[in-house]
């Protein structure tokens, strides 16, 4: 999709729809998910039979990458699941960039909230308690404080449509 504005644009559709799922429903349903790996499956097809792959690895690296995340309950499956989307539209490189550049979205974002709720030392000293845990217990725990309706819980859809948006407008 490197310079091509309808793809980038049809992209930017499908991402904001997902954020809007997550915001109201606070998951991304699955028939969103498939109508996604298809298009990127589409595109990339539309590019040559050689794109097959570009799409596999695309959509495969970020599952594995972020499976770690997953397992500590730190990152939610659909999360995951729209960057593997995102992966078979951008392929396996840029969806490593835009992995980073989401990763540094949401860490602005949560440091933005945390201070906002006033909660940002409280949640410092429960981050370094988890990994003390973790440790002591050599095994991974799930991360999660509370439910998913605290104040500061971050839906990382839109750390991920920033990150996006930053690849749509050039700066990666």
């Amino acid at each position: 999709m490197g310079g091509d504005v309808h793809g980038k644009f049809l992209m930017l559709a499908y991402i904001s729809v997902a954020v809007c799922l997550d915001l109201k429903s606070e998951r991304i349903p699955n028939s969103w998910i498939l109508i996604g790996w298809f298009m990127g499956f589409v595109f990339q097809l539309h590019q040559g039979l050689n794109h097959i792959l570009v799409f596999l690895s695309g959509a495969f690296i970020p599952a594995l990458l972020l499976f770690l995340l997953f397992a500590s309950r730190m990152l939610g499956a659909g999360d995951i699941k729209l960057f593997s989307v995102l992966g078979g539209l951008m392929g396996p490189a840029v969806v490593l960039q835009c992995i980073l550049y989401s990763f540094l979205c949401g860490a602005i974002l949560s440091v933005a909230i945390l201070i906002f709720c006033g909660d940002l030392i409280i949640r410092l000293q429960y981050f370094l308690n988890y990994f003390q845990r973790c440790l002591q217990l050599k095994q991974i725990l799930p991360y999660r404080l509370g439910g998913r309706n605290r104040m500061e819980h971050l839906h990382f859809s839109v750390a991920i449509l920033m990150g996006s948006l930053l690849w749509i407008g050039g700066i990666y």
